[in-house]
C-alpha cells in the first residue's frame, strides 16, 4: 500500500515549469534505467526497494509488461510500468478483468506538474493501441491528481467495488477505470 501523502497535491491546473519536451525524453526503459527506478521507489514512494528491483527488471524483459520512463540530462525522472493480468479462475466475484492495466506512474517531486506524467500515460497508451481495444487502471480515490489524468485521456470510471491481488488502498477506497481505443463509450 502506498501512502497517499506520497501522491501530488491536488492542483486542478499544473502550477510548475514545463519542461521543454525536448529536456524530457520520454522511452522504453532498458536494463540499466532499474537502479534509478528503483531509487525512485525508495525516495518518492518511501517503499522498501529490496522487491522493486525484480518487478520492475520484469518489466522490461516479460513480454507481457512494460516499463517506460522519463529522461532529463541523463537522469531517471520518472517511470511509469504496463502489464497483461489474467484474472484466476478462483478469483472474487468483483475481481478487476482481465487484460492490459497502466500500473506504478512514479515522478521525482521536483519534475511533477510538468507534463512528465501525462507524457509517460501517452507512451504507454501508444505501445499498447496494437495490442489491445482497451486498457485498465486503479488508483486510491484520494489521488484526485492521477484521476484527472487518465479522465483527460478518455478512461472512464468503472467501479469503486473491485479486487485485485495485493492490491489495498490508503483510505480503503480505489477506482477502477478502462480506456477503450475503438471507441468512446464506457
Amino acid at each position: 500500500m502506498v501512502d497517499a501523502s506520497v501522491f501530488e497535491p491536488y492542483q486542478p491546473e499544473p502550477s510548475g515549469r514545463r519542461l521543454p519536451t525536448e529536456m524530457v525524453h520520454i522511452r522504453d526503459g532498458v536494463l540499466a534505467d532499474v537502479p534509478a527506478c528503483v531509487g525512485l521507489v525508495e525516495s518518492v514512494l518511501k517503499l522498501d526497494p529490496a522487491p522493486w528491483e525484480q518487478s520492475l527488471t520484469a518489466s522490461i524483459t516479460d513480454p507481457q509488461r512494460m516499463l517506460h520512463v522519463a529522461e532529463d540530462a541523463g537522469q531517471i525522472t520518472g517511470y511509469a510500468r504496463s502489464t497483461f493480468w489474467t484474472r484466476p479462475p478462483d478469483a472474487p466475484a468483483n475481481a478487476a478483468p482481465s487484460g492490459w492495466y497502466l500500473l506504478g506512474l512514479v515522478v521525482a517531486p521536483e519534475y511533477r506538474r510538468r507534463g512528465i506524467g501525462r507524457a509517460l500515460t501517452v507512451a504507454r497508451l501508444s505501445a499498447l493501441a496494437s495490442r489491445t481495444s482497451e486498457v485498465w487502471y486503479f488508483a486510491n480515490a484520494r489521488n484526485q491528481s492521477s484521476l484527472d489524468l487518465h479522465a483527460t485521456l478518455g478512461f472512464v470510471e468503472v467501479t469503486r467495488d473491485f479486487w485485485f491481488p495485493d492490491l489495498t488502498f490508503d483510505g480503503g477506497e480505489g477506482v477502477l477505470a478502462r480506456a477503450r481505443f475503438d471507441d468512446t463509450s464506457s
